[in-house]
């Protein structure tokens, strides 16, 4: 598969091909979920949610090196259309444990909600850092479009995100 990778202060490039909310979705520093929501005109829930303190090395690089790797966890999910059961993103995220405030920690180690609802619900003040977006040559009509991010709390690199968007996220819905 050939596209770009472009970094948030590249020129778009590839990304011109893709329709407003569709460049949105994949450069906002904001919560991707209502987003969503927005664009495929249905709830978002979460599907096949896991945990893992396996991380990878090129995920561990990515965080601060203050952090002891036996406080890292890995947590998949995919982003699901509540009523059509439509996969609109798969995401990965690695969670620095001890840069989360617990209560936080508890729900996101406890609960099915996407991050950005928890974030919210416990009123964590954060900043997103946009480290790459890819948008392959055959997107929209083939999906792939990805993007990584850290998720910084309290001026902390606490979360890091990868997020894989489907072809469902780029057309359009009534």
């Amino acid at each position: 598969m050939t596209g770009r990778t472009l970094r948030p202060d590249s020129p778009t490039g590839s990304f011109d091909r893709l329709g407003a909310a569709a460049r949105m979705l994949l450069t906002t520093d904001g919560t991707v979920t209502p987003m969503l929501e927005q664009m495929v005109v249905e709830p978002i829930i979460t599907s096949q949610l896991s945990h893992d303190t396996r991380v990878s090395p090129t995920d561990i690089a990515a965080m601060p090196q203050s952090y002891r790797h036996d406080r890292l966890t890995a947590r998949t999910t995919q982003l699901v259309g509540a009523h059509s059961g439509t996969v609109y993103v798969h995401a990965r995220s690695v969670l620095v444990l001890d840069a989360l405030p617990e209560p936080l920690r508890t729900d996101l180690m406890t609960t099915r909600e996407p991050i950005g609802r928890l974030l919210r619900k416990h009123r964590i003040e954060s900043f997103r850092e946009l480290l790459t977006c890819s948008v392959p040559d055959d997107c929209p009509s083939r999906g792939g479009a990805s993007r990584r991010y850290r998720v910084f709390v309290g001026g902390i690199a606490a979360l890091l995100i990868e997020e894989f968007f489907s072809s469902a996220c780029f057309t359009r819905h009534a």
